[in-house]
Parts: C-alpha cells; sequence; structure tokens
C-alpha cells in the first residue's frame, strides 16, 4: 500500500509539473527610459510581431492599414532597425521565387518571421499551395529556402528555427481553415513530428468561420488560437509556443525532436486580455497581453516568469506618444523593447528597464 501511494504520488507530481499554472503576481508600473525615432520609416503603418535579436536590432513589417491587397500586404519586405533608429537593410522574401513570381501572377505570402540570437533571418512563405522557409544572408539576399513536406494544404503562421536547424511551424488547416497545426521539420524540411493537443481540439470546437466572439479562442474568431500566438526559443533549447487565448495564456514547450515536454499558463488577472508576444532572455520568459492586437487598449500586461512557468512579476506599460498601444519586440539584460502596433507619423522606438 505504502509503494502504491509514492507511485500515485510521483504520478500527481509529474502531471503537476507537465500543466503548471500561475497565479497572478502584483502589477508593476514600467515607465519609458529612451524613445528612439526611426528614420527612413514610412508612417501611417502597423507593426506584425516585430522581434529583436541580441544585439538590440529590432525586425518588423510596416503594414500599411489602406493596403487592402492580400498579396502585397504579404510581399512587404522585413525591415531591420538598429538600437539608434536607423534603417539598416530590409529582407524580401518574394527575392527567393523570383523565377516564379515574373510575369506568372503567383503569389508570394510571406508569413511567421523569426531572428535568432545573433541575427541570422528567416521566414514562412506560401507559394502556390507550398511551404517555404527562407533562411536570409547577412547583407539582405536569399541564402537558401526549404520546402517543408506538409502533408496539406494549410496557411502558415508562425515560425521558429531550432538551435541545430529544425523548424517549429503553426498553422491552420482542414475545412475553413479552422484545424490548428503545430509541426516540428528538419533541416531538409523531412516533418518530424506533428503536434495536437486537448487544447488544440478544444480550439478546434469552439472555432467558427463566422464566430467572432469565441472566449479562449483569442476572443476575435475561429483562428485567433493560432493567429494571435507567437512562439521564442529557450535558453534551454526547446521552443515556448504562445497561443493566442485570453488570460491565462497557454504555452506548450516544444523539443527539436516535436515532444510537448510541459505546458502551463501565465495569468495576469484581467480575462479581457489576450495573450500575443512571448520573448525570453537568460532563462527567462515575458508573456505580452492586450486587448487586441487591432485596437488600441490604452495598455499592456507583461508576465515575466522562468522556463517551468514560475511567475516573477507582472508589470504593465502604458502608451508614451499618443494613444497607441506598444507591441513586445524585445527582452535583454537591458529590459524591454516595444515597437507602437499603429504609427501615424513616424515610427519610434520605446525601451524600458525592469525594476
Amino acid at each position: 500500500m505504502k509503494a502504491r501511494m509514492l507511485l500515485l504520488a510521483a504520478v500527481c507530481a509529474v502531471s503537476l509539473a507537465f500543466y503548471a499554472q500561475q497565479t497572478a503576481t502584483p502589477i508593476n508600473e514600467l515607465k519609458a527610459i529612451a524613445t528612439v525615432e526611426v528614420s527612413a520609416i514610412g508612417s501611417s503603418s502597423a507593426n506584425r510581431w516585430p522581434i529583436c535579436d541580441s544585439a538590440g536590432n529590432v525586425y518588423t513589417r510596416q503594414l500599411e492599414p489602406e493596403m487592402k491587397d492580400r498579396q502585397q500586404r504579404a510581399a512587404l519586405p522585413i525591415d531591420e532597425i538598429s538600437p539608434a533608429g536607423v534603417l539598416v537593410r530590409t529582407y524580401r522574401v518574394t527575392d527567393a521565387f523570383a523565377s516564379e513570381v515574373s510575369g506568372n501572377g503567383v503569389a508570394v505570402l510571406g508569413k511567421g518571421v523569426f531572428v535568432t540570437g545573433d541575427g541570422r533571418v528567416y521566414q514562412a512563405a506560401l507559394v502556390h499551395s507550398d511551404i517555404f522557409v527562407v533562411e536570409f544572408a547577412r547583407d539582405g539576399s536569399v541564402k537558401a529556402k526549404t520546402k517543408l513536406m506538409t502533408n496539406s494544404f494549410m496557411q502558415p503562421w508562425h515560425l521558429a528555427v531550432f538551435d541545430e536547424g529544425e523548424y517549429l511551424l503553426t498553422a491552420t488547416a482542414g475545412k475553413d481553415n479552422l484545424s490548428p497545426f503545430t509541426g516540428v521539420f528538419a533541416a531538409d524540411g523531412r516533418l518530424i513530428k506533428s503536434i495536437y493537443e486537448p487544447e488544440d481540439e478544444e480550439a478546434k470546437q469552439r472555432s467558427s468561420p463566422t464566430d467572432w466572439s469565441a472566449p479562449g479562442n483569442g476572443g476575435n474568431g475561429g483562428t485567433d488560437f493560432v493567429s494571435y500566438g507567437d512562439v521564442t526559443i529557450g535558453s534551454d533549447g526547446n521552443a515556448y509556443l504562445l497561443h493566442g487565448t485570453t488570460s491565462p495564456g497557454l504555452i506548450y514547450v516544444i523539443s527539436p525532436r516535436g515532444d510537448v515536454v510541459r505546458k502551463f499558463r501565465v495569468e495576469v488577472g484581467n480575462r479581457d486580455l489576450i495573450a500575443r508576444s512571448i520573448k525570453s532572455y537568460s532563462g527567462l520568459l515575458a508573456v505580452q497581453f492586450d486587448k487586441s492586437v487591432d485596437v488600441d487598449s490604452g495598455q499592456n500586461l507583461i508576465s515575466v516568469s522562468d522556463l517551468l512557468g514560475n511567475p516573477k512579476a507582472t508589470y504593465r506599460m502604458w502608451p508614451v506618444v499618443g494613444n497607441h498601444s506598444l507591441f513586445l519586440a524585445g527582452f535583454g539584460r537591458d529590459g524591454l523593447t516595444f515597437l507602437p502596433y499603429f504609427t501615424e507619423d513616424k515610427l519610434y522606438l520605446v525601451r524600458t528597464k525592469l525594476p
């Protein structure tokens, strides 16, 4: 009997470690220590999922709100911006498919962008019904492109590159494009493992192409569980996949072999806010919550935890110019870096120090 009780206790301990959930911590107010205007960037634009390298360079795509054409929006380049606010170079995913595109009316839809700590830039692209990962050289030219061996048509969303070259891709697939997909691929594009957890099925069941208020899916449509998410590589070499859910946010920890090592939820104590950005630094994670990626909510809440999901602190960041929400772009030794989601007349970088 004693042995059985010990076994049950061990099983319970493993379960709790696999699926931990935070409790909200007190909110600390953040203030900007620097606001840097960016030169040579157009106005009236929107930023989507900016990301920093370890040197503090910011990589972002400027989506103009009045640009309604899907192909034009998807073909916009990635801009690399220095910490001083200087446009360093651009990366164009269409350059990888010049022969396919030229005169043939082929759409190249550039999607998830991933940048390694040392500044290597990757982007997922949908061409016809095929998904590629494009790797850029340091001068902005195309270095390589790899076709991912997917089994069916799907819409790519987010990309991460593991330290040894494997790819993690999130996408939506199936009827009405409402089935979540997460896959880990080898460096040559072979599928190592697809991931489909109970939470994915729950999100699918709640999703509808006409349901714009399904709770838990991101609060703004059936596919937001995937599309509003984000992914980062932790200092342990695992991918930390953030789903676009209302607080508490859901994170899968995924190994380079495609195994779900553990899951945990991140709590900020406000059920109206949606998880939309995750960044990692030195054994820590910063997860940002906001009202929506398409409206200005006036504030951001950022939860910092360790890689097991143990909460360290919660911070609030208010707009610094006008009323435009800020998008978490980077987390490093010096603190957090933000870009405004919308810019009316100029783009700027916002930096804060953590207490």
